[in-house]
């Protein structure tokens, strides 16, 4: 008795211990520039990332296809949108986490190109505009515990905040970068 009540309370002084090392994951990185840009739109705005053929967005997501304690590692780990820069038709999106804390980002098996961007660790893949309606299926690795973890992700691309400018409007051909 006094062994299954020892191994209990290791197990959940553990699991205490693993989700305190996630929490406290600085949100900072993905400021909006101010004013408007060329096209009128507003930084720090809503807009459908359909509209222009460019631009930068941060976008809320959501945790899915995982545990419970998965999400929530997860989610006090990795910054609680991605950014998604569109120029001329190509999409890039980028998942930010801790350096040390969660690493390896696959998106669909593919380990994702390592970027730094104001103090956040971010990994960027090429995607198809169509995917970005769907589940993401992707994995990283609790460096904690050296363990992968999969989960998916679901972009609420109603959500797309403007946050930069590479954009070129699909009706005039104009382009523009601020």
């Amino acid at each position: 008795m006094k062994k299954k009540i020892f191994i209990g309370v290791s197990v959940i002084c553990i699991m205490c211990a693993v989700i305190a090392a996630f929490v406290g994951c600085d949100n900072s990185g993905l400021d909006s520039e101010s004013g408007q840009d060329k096209f009128g739109r507003t930084y720090g705005q809503i807009y459908d990332i359909d509209e222009y053929s460019g631009g930068i967005y941060a976008i809320e997501y959501e945790i899915g296809d995982t545990s419970a304690m998965g999400k929530s590692m997860i989610g006090s780990n990795c910054y609680e949108k991605i950014k998604l820069a569109i120029s001329d038709g190509e999409y890039t999106l980028t998942f930010y986490c801790k350096n040390t804390a969660f690493s390896d980002v696959k998106l669909n098996g593919e380990l994702g190109q390592r970027v730094e961007e104001s103090g956040m660790y971010g990994y960027q893949f090429k995607i198809d505009r169509e995917n970005l309606d769907t589940s993401l299926a992707m994995t990283g690795k609790v460096s904690l515990m050296n363990k992968d973890v999969a989960f998916s992700i679901k972009v609420d691309l109603s959500k797309s905040a403007l946050i930069g400018n590479n954009a070129i409007n699909k009706d005039d051909g104009a382009s523009g970068n601020n």
